[in-house]
């Protein structure tokens, strides 16, 4: 005898159970999937924030640099100016001192018994005209214009004999040199350059 065996509902019912298993997978997969990229979108979000605070800190502190080197390049060139000035201003001061120290200079060259009539000064460059009670004299004053540490290229251009003058006979004398001036001190030298 033979028993009739129907299988098909319960083969039915296991279908339906994973179709139900599948599909509930299925949900939970594409919620995971969407939360995670949810999570990624929102982490990338931040980080991108994050890195824009930073651009914007630097960008401001970029800007701010530029704003003190602008103002260093300009007190830099104050200071130039400054410097510039300085220079011209003791540059006048060295030559106004000039004439003084000329001045102050000659007694200490000139011998006595030589009388000097007529100085001129054409920048650095010197002509002296006057007479002598003698010969020797003029020589004397040759040799110390020439051993003098302030004079240069010293040149005799006439010794004139027998001038009279005052009721009596003189060597006239017309003599040319440079006169180099003092040197400033190192100190100021270096108080000018440090500005």
């Amino acid at each position: 005898m033979l028993h009739s065996v129907n299988l098909i509902p319960w083969r039915d019912q296991l279908r339906d159970r994973h179709k139900h298993r599948f599909v509930g997978l299925l949900l939970i997969g594409v919620l995971v999937a969407v939360a995670a990229q949810w999570g990624a979108a929102s982490y990338l979000q931040r980080q991108t924030q994050a890195q824009q605070s930073r651009l914007n800190y630097l960008n401001a502190y970029i800007s701010q640099l530029d704003k003190q080197i602008d103002a260093l390049k300009e007190v830099e060139q104050e200071h130039k100016a400054l410097l510039t000035r300085l220079a011209v201003v003791e540059k006048l001061q060295n030559q106004r001192n000039k004439t003084t120290d000329f001045m102050n200079t000659l007694p200490q060259l000139i011998p006595e018994g030589v009388y000097v009539d007529k100085v001129k000064m054409n920048g650095l460059q010197v002509r002296v005209s006057g007479i002598s009670d003698t010969t020797s004299r003029l020589a004397t004053m040759l040799d110390n214009l020439e051993s003098s540490t302030h004079i240069r290229n010293v040149e005799m251009h006439s010794i004139v004999h027998d001038t009279p003058r005052f009721n009596k006979k003189f060597q006239s004398f017309n003599v040319s040199f440079s006169f180099v001036a003092s040197a400033p001190n190192k100190q100021n030298v270096e108080v000018s350059s440090n500005g």
